[in-house]
């Protein structure tokens, strides 16, 4: 099973056809997307769930018709969403899965970036939800924190400190904690890989077609 992440830096029409080829080409079965947009039809023949779409101006930003930042793409069914604390910015779905059932949490934590009162109510925000909507499931939670968990503790070792503490009580395994100068994870029940290998595979590294490298664990 492929697990794929990444940040599109809001799909530049330019780059549309491009950035879809990368996703077809890793044929991913389930994909975390931010910064993105419903103009991507990257869904066909796979289960959507996304965040609300954004005004055309909101949190003092002018963003363009469709956009929105999650969408959640599945190969497998979506037999359910869930309420989370701010419907603009984090989706929490229930997949089927041929490993078993996983709720899955995507967010962008710091829609401006790691620095500043966003970032921290973000963060606090989530983190309530990861306590209410993730505790007892298998569950992983996935896009663009903007943490880093080795290296320069960006923004803060107290940002990372909180991220670790909260994924050590749900007994989650960051898959992509070694990676260096890296915002994006993949974070995920250590019941639900047991004893299974996983494979992590790093893609747009030049940034050529967005701000950000993009991900996929596979589940061996």
């Amino acid at each position: 099973m492929k697990i794929l992440i990444w940040n599109i830096e809001r799909l530049p029409f330019s780059k549309k056809e491009n950035i879809t080829a990368v996703l077809t080409k890793f044929e991913a079965d389930i994909v975390l997307l931010t910064e993105t947009t419903e103009v991507l039809d990257y869904g066909r023949n796979m289960y959507t769930a996304n965040t609300v779409l954004l005004p055309n101006f909101h949190d003092g930003q002018q963003y363009k018709t469709g956009e929105n930042r999650v969408t959640l793409f599945s190969r497998y069914p979506i037999v359910k969403t869930h309420t989370t604390k701010d419907l603009y910015t984090n989706i929490c779905a229930d997949v089927l899965t041929p490993i078993g059932p996983l709720r899955i949490y995507g967010t962008i934590t710091g829609v401006f970036g790691g620095i500043g009162n966003r970032f921290v109510s973000d963060l606090a925000d989530q983190i309530d939800d990861f306590n209410s909507l993730l505790t007892g499931t298998n569950c992983c939670i996935a896009g663009d924190l903007n943490t880093f968990f080795s290296g320069y503790a960006y923004p803060s070792h107290k940002a990372r400190n909180a991220f670790n503490d909260s994924f050590q009580k749900l007994n989650l395994k960051n898959l992509t904690a070694d990676l260096k100068d890296n915002v994006d994870h993949i974070v995920i029940s250590e019941s639900f890989i047991k004893d299974r290998k996983v494979k992590i595979s790093v893609f747009n590294e030049d940034k050529s077609l967005s701000d950000h490298v993009g991900i996929c664990a596979e589940i061996l």
